[in-house]
């Protein structure tokens, strides 16, 4: 019969109480165990059987048998059974009856020692582990069992039994009678026995929920549970809980059982645990074919075995299941019945219950055996087809050299990677790459894509990033190959402030292009663009151009020409018109290839500042979709800065927010990595980024990325982001920081000649600021200079900008015709986002000057024009203004889809997906004078001047 375990023991019959961990819930096999041993001195006895699992206690169970039967006069003969004595004859009945190892011991022999300690005295005759006994004294003892009833002898045998285990053996007593043999079996414990062990031992002191975690770090093994009980009482001070690695336990004991459960139940079965123990939460293939993570081991072992990774963990799994699934799913229906493994999610590996099981697990693994298991998952992922990530994830685990497909799944991962926005994935599938067999044009590659993500993931990673790129200009190469790199690491030094270095290297490069003029040209164009990274090293390449251009202007490169057009243009020294002439000259001469980009990315700059934005807009995508080189490209940070602050003149904030990760509702600081576009760690688009978040009203966001900026020695950038953050303070209500920070923006940019408002206006954010601290003397000579450089520059958007400022400093009569004037030179759709302040001004002083109709006109205008471009700061402000001035404001939103009726919503979606109106108003039944009507009143709520841009202005 099996009698199932019962609450904890207390004093049975004499017998000791069960105190320790491996007595608990053991009530009734000692109770059965008195009853049998009674009848045995009365000379009717029997057999005791006690199985279970390993660890879960048969062995102490018995000792406490035979010690309970000690004091009642029986003789106890004990043997325990070892795997290292089962070719031996009669090892198990010699160890019963203490006899010598001799050649001639018989069965008649065993029998006439038995009758003689019956003699006088019953007896017990203890036998631990019958499993692992030898097949004679097997057979010996199976006869005895089945004539103990005549005899006054009980024997109490231990077995494991656990269903996932191959046994050689029938289990012992099967074929017994009921009337002879009672079966024990014996479980783990339960929680409500762990709970009480624990307290027992720890005390009463012991925090809540540490009996849980045992528990699930044990699955109530008592062994286990006996052996962490033991580190966690060693331990300094109180236990507060399970430690996080099996280190911190300061006896080890608990290491040292689960190594011994795992030797208990055999070499395939440790192999098998460990193996799930290293590939634990690892997906197992692709959704649509997953295997069932029997088969899977199953295959492990396989693959492993044709892979000759590991032979003997692969014999060992092997041997274990004979690669049969179906062996190998008793291995987890065990361990899920034990507790000890949880349910797996779907598609992956099951996990252990508790992490330092886990550990435990691994620890009697030297550091080579996860490694060839993950080497086996990923060969048999590989043999199947899988995905490459998927088979990457375990080649990351393995080292290399390993197989000749590995090198380009790990590439092709990374690439994946990249694509899906997980930089850092893709970083780690490049360095394992470099662990391969690889040539010398293939590692160069490898290298050139690995430095440049290393560069965009931060300061932390620049080290890492450049020796990545010096050692791939290093290895041999063509000539256009090495420009590649070298150009990337050019970019790279000087993104951290070593502008001296890249112009080194790049001094280099010319020396050795001497005969190749086209790529010359092009380190000349590289080296004046990385030189605008430093102050000094700008001007001096400056010089340069201009004193080349001033003997002949022909030798100067296009690419030359255009950067040098740059510095006029910023230094005052031309106008928007002849800018634009210059590009237009630009655009239609032929460009050598490796200038190209270079030319691209100045050209697009010059078309910007001129405010021809489509043009600028086409330059950029052509750039970019011509440049196949390193992310890291001088000219590719160039175009992707022109498209940055493009979008910021057009008050495109939203689509600028979306292109660089940052259109959540509000940002943690932990959220703000860096922008989706490739260069991660550019200081020119964060600083973009902070304008965008500053006028679309988010302000705790943009004081978040704008601490986030890190300072490059004197680049051009940080210029940027010092005006970025003068903007972001004047708008928080700081006049005083923003004052600072626009007056060192100016210093700056005059120390690098840069002199026009048409980079950094940071004269009229400045007069802003004095206005705001009481000011007005020094606002409106700031104002008046920025004007006489707007007027010579001769935009609408630059002269309006300074003419506003200049009227609000200015104030009185003549303040107020300024602020008009600025109005009207600001009616134009290039100056739509400098529109707003203007009229918000001009509205200001109406009011101030009594006029408070004509100043909630203006008001009106300022806030609708405000939210067409999303630009809710300035919005805001408009609403606050006129609800100062005592206006009624009927409706929160006049523009964007929320202003729609339902009637303009429908017909603007038909018109997206590309209906006629007559199409639509067939569809409605509508007129199609009605449907005109409809849409033009949409086109002007939704800021749009045609059906193209429904759909982007929709959603």
């Amino acid at each position: 019969m099996t009698i199932a375990t019962g609450p904890s023991a207390r004093a049975v019959d004499g017998h000791p109480a069960a105190g320790p961990a491996h007595l608990a819930e053991r009530r009734e096999p000692l109770t059965l165990a008195a009853e049998m041993a009674e009848r045995a001195r009365r000379g009717h006895g029997g057999v005791l059987l006690l199985t279970g699992p390993a660890g879960t206690g048969r062995s102490a169970l018995l000792t406490a048998l035979v010690r309970a039967e000690e004091p009642h006069g029986t003789h106890t003969r004990w043997a325990r059974c070892s795997e290292d004595e089962t070719e031996e004859e009669y090892a198990v009945a010699r160890q019963l009856f203490a006899t010598e190892a001799h050649a001639h011991t018989t069965e008649a022999d065993l029998w006439e020692l038995l009758h003689l300690h019956t003699a006088h005295h019953p007896l017990l005759l203890a036998v631990d582990d019958i499993q692992l006994a030898d097949a004679p004294s097997r057979r010996w003892l199976l006869r005895l069992a089945r004539r103990t009833d005549r005899l006054p002898v009980l024997l109490a045998v231990t077995e494991r039994r656990q269903r996932e285990l191959p046994t050689r053996a029938p289990r012992f007593g099967h074929t017994l009678p009921t009337h002879l043999a009672q079966h024990c079996r014996i479980g783990a414990l339960s929680a409500s026995a762990v709970r009480e062990v624990v307290h027992r031992r720890l005390g009463p002191g012991t925090p809540p929920g540490l009996a849980e975690d045992c528990a699930r770090a044990t699955g109530g093994n008592p062994l286990l549970l006996q052996a962490l009980l033991t580190d966690l009482a060693e331990a300094p001070g109180p236990a507060t809980g399970l430690p996080a690695h099996c280190a911190v336990l300061p006896v080890g004991a608990y290491v040292e059982a689960v190594e011994r459960w795992l030797h208990s139940a055999g070499r395939g079965h440790a192999a098998a645990v460990r193996a799930l123990a290293t590939l634990q939460g690892h997906r197992l293939g692709h959704p649509d074919r997953l295997p069932d993570p029997p088969a899977a081991l199953a295959e492990l072992a396989a693959g492993a075995a044709r892979a000759d990774l590991d032979p003997e963990c692969a014999r060992a799994i092997d041997a274990y299941g004979e690669a049969n699934p179906a062996r190998l799913a008793d291995l987890l229906a065990g361990l899920h019945r034990q507790g000890l493994l949880l349910t797996a999610e779907h598609g992956r590996w099951p996990r252990f219950a508790h992490p330092l099981l886990r550990e435990a697990v691994l620890d009697g693994w030297g550091p080579a055996h996860p490694a060839r298991v993950h080497h086996a998952a990923a060969t048999a992922l590989h043999g199947r087809g899988e995905p490459d990530e998927l088979i990457a994830e375990h080649l990351l685990r393995t080292p290399g050299p390993t197989a000749p497909w590995a090198a380009d799944t790990l590439l092709r991962a990374a690439r994946t990677a990249q694509r899906a926005e997980h930089p850092e994935a893709a970083v780690g599938y490049l360095r394992r790459v470099l662990a391969e067999r690889l040539a010398d044009t293939a590692r160069s590659s490898a290298l050139t894509e690995l430095g440049c993500l290393e560069i965009s993931l931060g300061p932390a990673e620049h080290a890492a990033g450049v020796r990545h790129l010096t050692e791939a200009v290093r290895l041999h190469q063509s000539d256009e190959r090495v420009f590649e790199v070298a150009n990337a690491l050019g970019a790279a030094l000087a993104g951290q402030g070593d502008t001296p270095s890249a112009l080194d290297i790049l001094e280099q490069l010319a020396e050795r292009f001497g005969d190749r003029p086209e790529l010359a040209a092009a380190v000349q164009a590289a080296a004046a663009l990385i030189a605008s990274h430093d102050g000094d090293s700008w001007l001096h390449v400056v010089q340069g151009l201009r004193r080349i251009s001033a003997r002949s202007p022909h030798r100067l490169a296009p690419a030359a020409w255009s950067l040098l057009t740059e510095y006029e243009a910023t230094n005052g020294r031309l106008s928007a018109t002849e800018v634009a002439g210059r590009v237009k000259e630009l655009t239609a001469a032929g460009h050598e290839p490796f200038s190209r980009a270079y030319v691209l990315a100045s050209t697009a700059t010059l078309a910007q500042w001129a405010e021809r934005f489509t043009e600028a807009d086409q330059l950029v995508a052509q750039g970019l979709a011509e440049h196949q080189g390193p992310l890291l490209h001088p000219a590719r940070q160039s175009l992707l800065s022109v498209r940055a602050e493009s979008l910021v003149m057009r008050g495109q904030y939203r689509r600028l927010l979306a292109e660089l990760g940052l259109d959540g509702t509000e940002l943690a600081e932990d959220e703000i990595g860096g922008p989706v576009l490739p260069v991660i760690g550019n200081s020119h688009l964060l600083a973009q980024g902070v304008i965008a978040l500053t006028e679309t009203g988010r302000l705790a966001a943009a004081h978040q990325l704008a601490q986030q900026v890190t300072r490059t020695s004197d680049s051009w950038e940080w210029n940027e982001y010092l005006y970025a953050r003068g903007l972001l303070h004047l708008a928080s209500g700081e006049p005083a920081a923003a004052l600072e920070d626009l007056l060192e923006c100016g210093r700056r940019q005059s120390e690098r000649h840069v002199e026009s408002p048409i980079v950094t206006p940071w004269r009229s954010a400045a007069a802003d600021c004095h206005l705001l601290l009481g000011n007005p003397g020094p606002a409106a000579a700031l104002a008046t200079t920025e004007l006489e450089l707007a007027r010579a520059w001769g935009t609408p958007r630059t002269i309006g900008r300074a003419t506003r400022a200049l009227g609000a400093a200015t104030g009185g009569r003549r303040g107020l015709a300024l602020a008009a004037e600025a109005v009207e030179l600001l009616r134009t759709p290039e100056a739509e986002v400098e529109l707003v302040p203007a009229l918000l001004t001009h509205g200001r002083m109406l009011g101030d000057g009594g006029r408070r109709a004509a100043a909630r006109q203006s008001l009106r205008e300022a806030a609708e024009r405000a939210e067409l471009i999303g630009a809710l700061r300035l919005r805001d402000l408009a609403v606050a203004l006129l609800r100062e001035s005592g206006a009624r404001l009927t409706k929160d939103c006049h523009t964007g889809e929320s202003a729609l009726t339902d009637s303009e919503r429908r017909i603007c979606r038909l018109a997206a997906e590309g209906h006629s109106n007559a199409d639509i108003a067939t569809l409605l039944h509508l007129a199609v004078r009605t449907v005109e009507t409809h849409l033009t009143n949409s086109f002007r709520k939704l800021g749009v001047r045609g059906r193209g841009e429904l759909g982007a202005a929709l959603g």
